[in-house]
């Protein structure tokens, strides 16, 4: 029987515990099945190797709202913010900022209000 895709990402995790990229391609399989927890465990340890991974944050807070963890979501998509304007990831902010005026949230970042 054929490894699917999750199963061959989480064997990729366990040889290269330290790679960025495969970890979130794990998340994102995970997401595509809605394996919520599991992405969200995922997007976790990406952000903790790379803490400018804006896409990151994004599907994180993504993930945690599908948990029905709203604060959660709220941290992560804020975190996310704060990423972006630091490293001029426009678009993954603004994504982001929509999000959480999704949330009733007025979190224009400072970089929207020049």
């Amino acid at each position: 029987m054929a490894q699917s895709r999750v199963e061959i990402f989480a064997e990729m995790t366990r040889q290269q515990p330290d790679d960025v990229m495969i970890w979130y391609g794990l998340a994102s399989e995970y997401t595509k099945l809605e394996r919520w927890s599991e992405a969200a465990d995922a997007l976790r340890r990406v952000v903790s190797l790379n803490k400018d991974y804006t896409a990151a944050y994004q599907m994180l807070g993504t993930a945690l709202m599908n948990l029905g963890l709203k604060e959660e979501a709220r941290l992560a998509w804020t975190q996310g913010l704060e990423v972006a304007g630091r490293t001029g990831a426009w678009k993954a902010r603004q994504h982001m900022e929509g999000l959480l005026a999704g949330l009733g949230d007025n979190a224009q970042s400072e970089f929207c209000k020049e």
